[in-house]
């Protein structure tokens, strides 16, 4: 079955014409939360995750903002840059793969408690797959934490993505969800106070569970 029928063919093409091992090893990419935002997900992460969880970091970068009170026994991260990689000091494993090229995850089924994708959902191009091997590797019961802020790339975002708006995007990575086969989607936002100066971006989430 086509889950995704009803979607513009082109829906997930971005205007780049380089590779994203190209991309993000040549170009130098602007922070996607500011101080407030990457506080706003730690906090995200603090109320869900256990220090004796299985977590897999998606797409992790540089940086996985757990928050510094939970020692991650077993925290996985893939990323298609070695060098990111490197530099990410919480991960206790390491996996080099681009995601968008090869969407199949080396994780057994049913091994991970959690799954984090922050600020990349808008740069997946075969997001239903990758939704379907996040849901196969995942425990029963376990959850896949998604957010994002107006912050992305325009040359990397998906065009359908970008056409959208933040509580759109929240309906679409819902559907996308549950189209996979999760369940229990909790969306939720969290807006800086008026007098902040190091918070200026909202934080939009999505939460699911596998059955």
């Amino acid at each position: 079955m086509n889950h995704l029928k009803d979607f513009h063919p082109r829906s997930f093409d971005i205007a780049s014409n380089e590779s994203d091992l190209q991309y993000f090893t040549k170009h130098s990419v602007p922070p996607m939360l500011d101080q407030g935002g990457y506080k706003a997900i730690e906090a995200l992460y603090h109320t869900l995750i256990q220090e004796s969880d299985t977590i897999l970091d998606l797409m992790c970068g540089s940086d996985s903002h757990m928050p510094s009170e939970v020692l991650c026994e077993n925290l996985i991260g893939i990323d298609l840059n070695p060098q990111a990689l490197k530099e990410n000091s919480a991960l206790t494993r390491k996996i080099t793969q681009d995601i968008n090229d090869k969407p199949e995850l080396p994780l057994k089924d049913n091994s991970v408690d959690y799954i984090c994708l922050c600020c990349v959902f808008e740069y997946l191009r075969h997001p239903f797959t990758t939704l379907e091997e996040c849901l196969r590797v995942l425990k029963p019961g376990g959850r896949i934490i998604i957010s994002f802020t107006s912050r992305f790339l325009p040359l990397r975002a998906t065009a359908l993505w970008q056409a959208l708006e933040n509580q759109d995007r929240q309906g679409l990575i819902k559907v996308l969800l549950t189209r996979a086969g999760f369940t229990d989607c909790d969306q939720g936002e969290v807006h800086p106070p008026e007098d902040q100066t190091v918070w200026k971006d909202p934080i939009y989430s999505v939460v699911a569970r596998k059955a």
